[in-house]
């Protein structure tokens, strides 16, 4: 395994992922939280739900100085409630508010942490819109945090 390298672009996502473990245990069904690594290979039809997918979304470059060896990095990490309930299947508004209720909860955990290795706390950012498929609903909450990348 690779030594941990300061400019690591998703050193925040097992921090991601303990927090919001720890903030949806009580519920019942459990709720998996996975992150692509997790669900990579997954069948639709196989995946564990209700689910939370922490996904890194890319970055965004907020400064970068003169010299081009330092610059301040904007992250944004999707947290998706996917979920399935086909008790109103025609609408889907059950498996919606079901993911409303599972991002409300992840939504609490993750605004203003502040995770190990960096500065500022996590932000809520525009996401994507939500989609549904095969009888699965994914809804995504987006999340920002800022890191330093030097050389």
């Amino acid at each position: 395994m690779a030594t941990a390298h300061h400019n690591n672009f998703l050193a925040v996502e097992p921090h991601l992922v303990a927090r919001l473990q720890a903030a949806l245990a009580d519920l019942h069904p459990a709720v998996y939280v996975l992150t692509e690594a997790d669900l990579a290979g997954v069948k639709e039809a196989q995946q564990r739900v209700p689910a939370v997918h922490v996904v890194w979304s890319g970055f965004r470059v907020l400064e970068a100085n003169a010299l081009g060896d330092r610059a301040r990095l904007e992250h944004t990490w999707l947290c998706v409630a996917a979920v399935r309930n086909v008790a109103d299947a025609r609408s889907g508004s059950a498996a919606r508010q079901d993911a409303g209720e599972l991002l409300a909860r992840a939504g609490a955990a993750l605004m203003g942490f502040v995770p190990p290795g960096t500065r500022h706390p996590l932000r809520l950012a525009p996401a994507p819109r939500s989609w549904a498929s095969a009888g699965y609903v994914y809804v995504p909450l987006a999340f920002t945090v800022e890191t330093l990348f030097t050389n």
